[in-house]
């Protein structure tokens, strides 16, 4: 793959409907594979010709959408800094908020199945994506074969947050979802680089409500209990954790399950499914797949 191709694929795309057309605002800025790489948090196959592909970046203002639900999708996007939520709109015009991605979060992968969007994902800052049309990324699966194991593991990193948020909302009161919303929040921004006990919100109180599947006044009532317990201290949107032991506390700690006399141990079930995982399609047929789906 050439300097020029790798940059055509992944800056133009010439396949893109009109409505992609103001994608490219951000003055011709992009990131390269590496630092993409970095974002993500998985490592950087070492392939020469990589470092001659770059994906464009696109600034998004507060309040603005970056994609909407039902849309043509073309491109995943990853966040590389500011914050968004994601909004599921059913027929009678209800919100329900998805999420709240973050740097290094993957946003649009909901579209794949489809070809269409599902969500629409708006800013609560002043925030940049990296875009990644599909066909770029085909592309690149094909010609390095170990961008997919790492590309499974992205995939993967969503799907168990999703799997934490129904523990989250199956499991936990009205207290117990606004503390591990906190908590799990501290952590992503800890990871970042930035303060676990101290941080402001870019989210309202509502959106929030909706994320945990609570009314607004209960979420204010849930924060207050809080600051009043001493756990924490709230200032409109500023929070500062002051006992994170304690908070961890008001979340109920999930039920011990006692293996039943004969049953497979836990390590015996993971073993199988190691050898099991470890029996892949050859590499003709998973680069086939990728095709198929840039094609769709």
């Amino acid at each position: 793959m050439t300097a020029a191709i790798s940059q055509y694929d992944a800056l133009g795309f010439g396949a893109l409907d009109q409505s992609t057309a103001g994608l490219r605002d951000h003055e011709g800025a992009n990131i390269s594979v590496r630092d993409l790489t970095r974002l993500l948090h998985i490592e950087y196959p070492d392939d020469a010709w990589l470092a001659r592909t770059v994906f464009a970046l696109r600034r998004v203002r507060e309040g603005e959408a970056l994609v909407y639900a039902g849309d043509k999708f073309h491109s995943l996007y990853v966040v590389r800094s500011g914050c968004f939520k994601t909004v599921y709109t059913d027929f009678s015009g209800s919100e329900q908020v998805l999420g709240f991605p973050m740097c290094g979060d993957l946003m649009g992968a909901d579209g794949i199945d489809s070809g269409h969007y599902s969500s629409t994902a708006v800013s609560l800052d002043t925030s940049e994506v990296v875009i990644v049309p599909l066909a770029s990324l085909a592309q690149l699966v094909v010609e390095c074969p170990n961008l997919e194991a790492m590309l499974y593991r992205v995939l993967s990193r969503e799907l168990v947050r999703v799997q934490n948020m129904a523990w989250t909302l199956g499991t936990l009161g009205a207290e117990g979802r606004v503390a591990a919303f906190l908590l799990g929040l501290s952590s992503r921004l800890g990871a970042l680089g930035y303060s676990r006990c101290s941080f402001n919100l870019r989210m309202t109180r509502q959106e929030i409500g909706s994320y945990l599947g609570l009314k607004l006044e209960t979420v204010s009532r849930a924060l207050s209990a809080l600051n009043a317990a001493g756990t924490i201290q709230v200032h409109q949107r500023s929070v500062d954790i002051i006992d994170a032991a304690a908070l961890r506390g008001v979340i109920d700690p999930p039920a011990v399950i006692t293996p039943r006399p004969g049953s497979v141990p836990v390590r015996s079930r993971m073993d199988h499914d190691s050898r099991a995982q470890n029996t892949r399609p050859p590499l003709a047929a998973s680069a086939h797949a990728w095709r198929q789906l840039a094609a769709a």
